[in-house]
């Protein structure tokens, strides 16, 4: 069937315009990413659209040594240490409701669960201390060492043995080639030291300039119009430029990004930097300019007899101070344009609006709203809908628009969930509505709420966010999450330690179960403020457990000398 459609002429038809499609949505995709990574930069004295869009890229790749260079500083710190707390602290009320879903039992001394992490990765290993607190004090370790090496995995719970386990980082199964293997220990490899294979800031700015430039070149200009961007009631004058790709346009771009980067010296650069060994790295420079070849010949073949009319659309707003306060894209078929992207933040003095929309087929995401900003300090109201009805109310206070550090935040959001609106003609009725579902999924949330606050200091580069969970006002339970940089993690010799325990192996795992002293961990339960029953039980609950994880054993052996036994009196007889 497939040779008969590849052979006749609908069929090839039909692959050409499968192919046609694909190749026009990974257009508009890669299209769409590369001029909104451009944001809102100025385009100065712009009189086009493709003037608007250079200026904006001359803006981008300016700023990228500074950004990029001191993005690669953060991971090689962060990669020698950094450390992180996950502390989960339950309020009055969410206590009532845990004693209450378990049948009244007293969980007033529960407080909060705690999980410390310290991370560092060097020498090829992946090195994570992980300690679990209640009540803020510690039950145990877990001392977790990722050899990338030799891919193996090492776990070590210092508090019930001395011993270690271990296992493969992937199984030996059949199903996992050597090739996969490879790729795996590759991939792992190269995350122990992401920098080694990551462009310098030079390299990223000459390649965004250059493929960022044959992009906009191939744009048509588009109509030129004065225009209002106008978002909650906060309009700014602008003038409206707008680009098209045609079908023919977009095949153009892709032939020329292929061609070029069919012989880029810095993307060969790059081969060289990814490869220890010339020799494989000249294969796989090889290998990539022979798929480039092919993709060519494949492009010219479904290139021909295309008759589509649509294109896909760029448009920009402009204002006086020639800053971009507005992008959309869409896809346009003939006098008529489906906008698929829209971003517009028009400002007046203090007070700023945003609108940001996705749409494709009959849904919608849209995210709307506005707010004041005095010091520095954003505070406004914002609504995310769902296909046109209001989802998520969002609350903004004294959020910084230019922290002292990138990525050092401080603000609150107030996350609240509005009651479904119904049609009280229906209702009367007794009528169903095809929103009835995501109706009663919205009801269901509208007692509840959440608010977000993050604090940071950049001095001391520690950044923490505080997610509580409310109901009807009241706070159930608060999630706080707090980053730094450490000073890393001691490994140990994997070949020099004292007693490991393959966790492939059963028997092996059994004996490790059966070596287990539970005495001070169940000293620190009790420690944690854990009541003496409580503690108990938990007590015989994992004794119960380890005898019997070695019951299987113990049955499998009587089981070999009864068939013995059995065996024994057949010949007998």
């Amino acid at each position: 069937m497939f040779i008969y459609l590849h052979k006749s002429q609908n069929g090839r038809r039909f692959i050409m315009n499968r192919t046609r499609q694909i190749l026009k949505k990974s257009v508009a995709a890669v299209l769409c990413a590369s001029l909104i990574l451009s944001g809102s930069s100025t385009a100065f004295a712009a009189g086009s659209y493709q003037e608007t869009e250079k200026a904006a890229l001359n803006k981008l790749t300016d700023g990228i040594p500074e950004t990029w260079d001191t993005y690669l500083e953060n991971y090689k710190k962060s990669a020698a240490g950094s450390k992180s707390n996950m502390t989960l602290k339950v309020e009055d009320t969410g206590r009532a409701l845990i004693g209450a879903l378990m049948g009244g039992t007293d969980v007033s001394w529960l407080q909060s669960i705690s999980l410390d992490s310290n991370i560092s990765i060097k020498d090829g290993v992946e090195a994570i201390v992980y300690s679990v607190l209640l009540n803020d004090n510690k039950l145990c370790d877990f001392n977790v060492y990722m050899d990338l090496a030799n891919m193996m995995e090492y776990i070590q719970i210092p508090e019930l043995s001395d011993s270690y386990m271990k296992a493969p980082v992937s199984s030996d199964s059949e199903e996992n080639s050597e090739e996969a293997q490879q790729f795996l220990n590759t991939y792992m490899t190269t995350l122990s030291d992401l920098t080694s294979v990551l462009p310098d800031s030079k390299t990223l700015s000459t390649l965004l300039d250059r493929y960022g430039n044959i992009i906009i070149d191939s744009f048509e200009e588009g109509s030129s119009v004065e225009e209002s961007v106008s978002v909650d009631g906060i309009s700014e004058e602008c003038t409206a430029y707008e680009g098209i790709i045609s079908e023919k346009s977009a095949y153009t771009i892709v032939e020329k990004v292929l061609t070029t980067a069919k012989d880029d010296e810095e993307i060969k650069a790059l081969f060289d930097q990814w490869s220890d060994d010339a020799s494989n790295e000249e294969n796989q420079y090889k290998d990539f300019q022979n798929l480039i070849t092919d993709a060519l010949d494949d492009m010219n073949r479904d290139d021909e007899g295309s008759t589509e009319n649509e294109a896909f659309s760029s448009k920009v707003w402009v204002n006086g101070d020639g800053k971009i306060v507005g992008r959309q894209f869409g896809i346009t078929d003939g006098t008529d344009t489906t906008p698929v992207f829209t971003w517009k933040a028009p400002s007046e003095g203090e007070d700023s609006a945003l609108l940001l929309e996705l749409a494709a087929d009959d849904s919608s995401f849209t995210f709307t709203g506005s707010g004041k900003t005095a010091d520095g300090l954003l505070n406004g109201d914002y609504i995310l809908a769902v296909n046109g009805t209001e989802t998520v109310d969002i609350n903004v206070e004294n959020l910084e628009t230019k922290p002292a550090k990138a990525g050092y935040y401080n603000g609150t959001f107030n996350i609240s969930f509005p009651a479904a609106e119904t049609d009280s003609s229906d209702s009367e009725a007794g009528e169903s509505t095809e929103d009835d579902t995501d109706t009663s999924a919205t009801d269901m949330l509208a007692g509840f709420g959440a608010v977000i606050k993050l604090t940071s200091d950049a001095d001391a580069d520690t950044s923490t966010l505080d997610l509580t969970v409310t109901t009807s006002g009241a706070a159930l339970a608060t999630l706080s999450i707090t980053g730094s940089y450490g000073e890393g993690v001691e490994i140990p010799d994997f070949a020099s330690l004292d007693k490991t325990y393959d966790a492939t192996d059963d028997e092996a795992m059994t004996e490790y179960l059966t070596e287990i002293n539970w005495d001070t961990f169940l000293a620190n339960v009790k420690a944690a403020g854990v009541p003496d029953e409580l503690a108990t039980q938990l007590e015989d609950v994992l004794k119960a457990a380890v005898e019997s994880a070695s019951q299987p054993a113990e049955e499998e052996n009587a089981d070999t000398e009864t068939d013995t036994d059995t065996t024994a009196e057949d010949d007998a007889a």
